[in-house]
């Protein structure tokens, strides 16, 4: 039989279908291959004080495992909050231990450890002349004071340092009353004080060492408070219970955890035990 030009166009068609129907078959292996290695995500809920850290972190994770991290940063106490009404968190981390034990002892919380500590310091603005050295000059007169609120980790150990600075006789009484009369507000979270002090809304902040940052220290100074340097500050992290995502959040709390997660806490101002 002779392979005329129709014979040679039946055959160029059937072979552009043949074609055609394998890059179809193709496609739908890519699609289930990727389907089957589809980027799981872990939603993290943090305090705060861990928004620059935690960042840093969340992008290295991230970089090594095929996963994707949710932040949510707020307050601790709104954080424990929500996980109690039920919001979709893997992970917590606080930056006390005393929302993450309630959560624990609501059954909320699985695994936990410590994972780093922090120290209450003063910010002041490079704005105002006022000058600061120690606690008692937070109530010398017409400086603007602006704390934490006192459900808020940041301010609970503010006005536990006072209470403790009176106690040992740091400061008197009279002292504390004239601290607490120069408040002008108390905030929900310590990233609001930040803002405030860097706004001249006040002259100084009651804040952690790790709110100092590269991105705020051109406005801000950081002062010591030796009372404030009693107080022990600690962080804890923990598995919320009906996750899903059990592999991946343990994972990145083993992230948090290691060598390459302390370094960066460290370079934010976290002590680690690295």
């Amino acid at each position: 039989m002779k392979f005329n030009l129709k014979n040679k166009n039946i055959a160029v068609l059937l072979l552009t279908f043949a074609l055609a129907v394998g890059a179809v078959g193709c496609k739908a292996k890519e699609k289930e291959v990727t389907a089957t290695a589809k980027t799981k995500e872990i939603t993290v809920f943090a305090a705060a004080s861990l928004t620059e850290s935690f960042t840093e972190i969340g992008k290295s994770f991230e970089k090594q495992n095929n996963v994707k991290i949710k932040f949510n940063f707020a307050g601790s106490q709104d954080l424990a909050s929500s996980i109690k009404a039920g919001a979709g968190a893997d992970i917590f981390a606080s930056a006390n231990k005393k929302y993450m034990d309630d959560l624990i002892k609501s059954e909320l919380i699985s695994k936990n450890n410590t994972f780093t500590k922090n120290t209450l310091i003063v910010c002041k603005s490079k704005k105002s002349d006022t000058g600061i050295k120690n606690l008692k000059d937070l109530g010398k007169d017409g400086v603007k004071v602006i704390v934490g609120d006192k459900s808020v980790p940041c301010g609970s150990y503010f006005y536990t340092a006072l209470d403790a600075a009176v106690k040992d006789s740091s400061i008197t009484a009279d002292e504390k009353y004239k601290i607490l009369k120069n408040i002008k507000s108390q905030e929900l979270n310590v990233k609001d004080i930040v803002t405030k002090v860097q706004l001249g809304d006040g002259d100084v902040g009651i804040v952690y060492k790790s709110d100092i940052t590269e991105a705020n220290k051109k406005d801000l100074d950081m002062i010591k408070i030796d009372e404030f340097a009693k107080i022990n500050v600690e962080y804890p992290i923990g598995i919320v219970k009906n996750t899903k995502n059990n592999q991946e959040a343990e994972a990145f709390v083993n992230y948090v955890n290691s060598k390459e997660g302390k370094e960066v806490l460290s370079k934010y101002g976290f002590e680690t035990d690295n």
